[in-house]
């Protein structure tokens, strides 16, 4: 009875093992060596978005809303309510543009039709490029994320129309946080704290002399920086509050594999079009971190833009 027990482990095993060699074999590792995802990262992560847009508070437009991609994250085991939800659309829509991400600005709830669109929704490369940025720097979070996600949801393939595997292994991506983009954020927020200190300094200096008639070189305010900076000097939201981490349910990825350096500069350029304000850049390079400047690329060498910081 004790060795029929113990050939059923063995046998439970080795299809853990067959299970896993094929989910490698079809995903691979999901990172260039120049730090973006693969073609097929992008389409798992545009499948999802395209998800999220269904599932999740479903509206007009396919643009994903903060409380959009906050559910999202707490469907999966996540809570980035403290980005998503408490942070002010005026930040989180600074957060996107210093990181280069497609976004829209969306009418609020309440708009009766009268106010500017307000809230930052991501486009599907935006998405993109806002989860393969935290894939990079916070892979210990951000994969189980997507692995529950695989897990539990049918996801599109939206080249093919074919559902993705249930099993994505851990393996297809890197081990450990970027160093570059970890040294990346950290100067971000350092700058954004020293200019948020300065904007309040002259604020308090105007509200002194007389009426304030002038705003910063880049049209962004203090306000918008300050709530920018808690999410760049800890966008894992470690120090912010005590976060459940990935609540794992039996979880069929596990097995052993590779890892992932390059750089780009840019400009953003901005374009309205009738009621939502979409977010443009003139990116030419795929590449990931310079000095002041953020990510982009996808699989046809243009994933989106990056503000020059």
């Amino acid at each position: 009875m004790a060795s029929e027990a113990h050939q059923n482990q063995e046998q439970h095993a080795a299809n853990i093992d067959a299970t896993h060699r094929e989910a490698y074999e079809y995903w691979g590792y999901l990172f260039k060596p120049d730090k973006c995802g693969t073609p097929l990262l992008d389409r798992l992560l545009k499948g999802i978005a395209d998800l999220i847009s269904r599932k999740f508070e479903p509206s007009e437009s396919p643009d994903l809303t903060p409380s959009q991609i906050a559910a999202w994250y707490r469907d999966i085991g996540g809570n980035y309510d403290v980005l998503f939800k408490d942070t002010p659309p005026s930040s989180i829509a600074f957060i996107y543009r210093s990181l280069g991400a497609f976004h829209s600005l969306q009418p609020a709830p309440t708009d009766d039709g009268y106010s500017a669109p307000s809230i930052p929704a991501l486009k599907k490369q935006g998405f993109v490029t806002w989860q393969t940025i935290q894939l990079l720097l916070g892979p210990e979070e951000h994969v189980p994320f997507l692995q529950r996600a695989v897990e539990k949801y049918d996801v599109v393939d939206p080249a093919s129309g074919g559902l993705f595997p249930k099993v994505l292994p851990k393996e297809c991506f890197p081990d450990k946080p970027d160093d570059a983009m970890e040294t990346w954020y950290e100067g971000v927020a350092t700058r954004l704290k020293r200019e948020a200190e300065e904007e309040a300094a002259r604020a308090h200096i105007a509200a002194e002399a007389g009426p304030r008639i002038s705003t910063d070189g880049d049209g962004s305010s203090a306000d918008e920086r300050n709530g920018a900076f808690k999410y760049f000097e800890d966008p894992m939201y470690r120090k912010a509050r005590p976060r459940p981490g990935f609540m794992r349910h039996v979880s069929k990825q596990d097995a052993i594999y590779p890892i992932g350096a390059e750089a780009v500069t840019s400009r953003f350029t901005r374009a309205v079009s009738g009621k939502s304000v979409v977010f443009q850049s003139n990116i030419p390079a795929t590449s990931i971190w310079a000095n002041k400047v953020a990510f982009v690329c996808d699989s046809s060498g243009a994933n989106g833009g990056a503000e020059s910081l």
